[in-house]
């Protein structure tokens, strides 16, 4: 049995803790764009906060996610740092507050508070949403399968909980919900689950950046398709039709997913690389068989969001198991692949709310379903089983000197101290808290790997620094 003396400040006793972060932010998600949340506010007609909010959100989010991945070994110092989170997830919370501020007093979500609240939102959920994803790319596969389910289900108990209680409980938990998702990284003990990561260093081969960007390009891909759908939605269907399917989508979210859990329960090992490409072609088919239906019957809205979730769920599972790369860390593949999401998403609505809806749609929808299959087709064969698995642990690939790959997998700023000492991504990593003098355990709980694992990643920086103690290797660092 696993000792937790030295883990006192932390909630250890219940280990499904930690997987509560990414439940409180999906289930932020869920309330702020969609519940009937808005509604609470008496605005002139055409005003739409929902969408105000997440156009800025996100841009900010987009933003911070990009800068975190681009600097991750300085990022992975302010993550480790608890007192920063807490900040995070409170300037979330307020940015939350001052958009209902400004709607209350105001009415208007084009006030300079609106857009200031909108970007404390993205900028505050950005560092969050990357620590939760290194909390899931630490685990085995089975594990953030079914953490991430379980999640979607928490998320829709507090989605009906908010839209069933008193109109002001609703906006304080939307406004509560950030910060929870900041407090639960903080109090619990994200380590001692990461098996399924080798504890070898490996080292870098060619580094997979087209396979890599494919991955990028897909989940952009894929979320512009689903947010097109969804400002379609709101541009061509009454607000009853909309509200009353994605009722039933996050109803139905629910249920499957607490199914799909027990399932992943009993299955031993998940062939996650096998199940990208059916997943797919599953999406696809819903999709053509929600519009050969009445397209703006609830059922089918609601559906069709079901559909999107799980995908988006299963998204996020697989950017947990690219966590486990040799050459990327799990602060650039949630930052990157975050990013690559929020960015297709926007691009989706802007046009559904934009473009689309001065059409005529009887004659438009047939050609809008090709164009939307033709993408989602194209992602299913745009990414191949050895893309994935060019990314990962297994599958050794020599390093070859001189290899421009192999060099660029580490920015010029990051190599203060490393001289000719070549780092893998999670490498690095480690050795920035190292040169912060940080031991093994805070190593540990910063990274969310076991402390055997935070060992002997740094017996292996040692190694290649040529050294064998401590005070030898901040001699090294340090110079004459």
């Amino acid at each position: 049995m696993r000792n937790h003396s030295s883990e006192a400040p932390y909630i250890t006793s219940w280990s499904a803790a930690k997987y509560l972060s990414y439940a409180f932010w999906r289930a932020w998600f869920l309330v702020m764009y969609s519940s009937p949340l808005w509604l609470t506010f008496v605005l002139p007609d055409g005003a739409n906060p929902g969408l105000s909010m997440y156009y800025v959100s996100t841009v900010c989010f987009i933003a911070a996610s990009v800068a975190l991945s681009v600097f991750h070994v300085r990022s992975v110092k302010i993550l480790s740092l608890k007192g920063m989170m807490v900040a995070f997830g409170a300037a979330a919370s307020v940015g939350v507050l001052m958009e209902f501020a400004s709607l209350v007093l105001w009415g208007d979500p084009g006030s300079w508070l609106f857009f200031l609240g909108g970007a404390l939102t993205g900028i505050g959920t950005a560092p969050i949403a990357i620590r939760a994803g290194q909390i899931y790319s630490a685990v085995r596969v089975n594990t953030a399968v079914i953490g991430t389910l379980l999640s979607d289900v928490a998320a829709g108990l507090v989605f009906f909980f908010c839209i069933g209680t008193w109109p002001i409980v609703c906006l304080l938990v939307a406004v509560i919900l950030p910060l929870l998702s900041a407090l639960m990284i903080v109090m619990t003990a994200p380590s001692g689950d990461d098996v399924a990561v080798s504890a070898a260093t490996v080292e870098s081969g060619k580094l997979p950046l087209r396979s890599f960007t494919r991955f990028l390009v897909a989940v952009f891909l894929i979320a512009a398709v689903a947010f097109l759908q969804n400002g379609l939605g709101n541009s061509w269907f009454p607000q009853e039709s909309l509200n009353s399917g994605l009722t039933l989508g996050v109803s139905l979210l629910v249920m499957v997913s607490f199914v799909l859990a027990l399932f992943f329960g009993f299955v031993q090992r998940v062939q996650f690389e096998r199940l990208y490409r059916p997943i797919t072609f599953c999406l696809i088919a819903f999709v053509v068989a929600a519009y050969l239906f009445d397209f703006g019957n609830p059922i089918a809205i609601g559906g069709t969001f079901l559909v999107y979730c799980l995908f988006s769920s299963y998204i996020w599972v697989f950017m947990s198991y690219l966590g486990h790369s040799r050459y990327f860390s799990p602060i650039q593949v949630f930052g990157y692949g975050r990013s690559a999401y929020s960015a297709g998403s926007l691009l989706g609505c802007l046009i559904g709310v934009y473009v689309l809806p001065d059409v005529d749609l009887a004659q438009t929808l047939p050609a809008i379903v090709i164009v939307m299959v033709a993408i989602l087709l194209l992602c299913a064969v745009a990414i191949r089983q050895v893309d994935i698995s060019s990314i990962l642990v297994q599958g050794d690939a020599p390093r070859e000197d001189g290899d421009a790959g192999a060099a660029s997998d580490r920015a010029p700023a990051e190599d203060e101290g490393l001289g000719d000492v070549h780092l893998s991504p999670r490498e690095l990593e480690v050795f920035a808290l190292m040169k912060a003098g940080r031991d093994s355990e805070y190593i540990a709980g910063s990274l969310c790997m076991s402390r055997n694992t935070a060992k002997t990643h740094i017996r292996n920086i040692y190694a290649k620094f040529g050294v064998h103690k401590r005070q030898e290797f901040i001699d090294v660092i340090q110079g004459p």
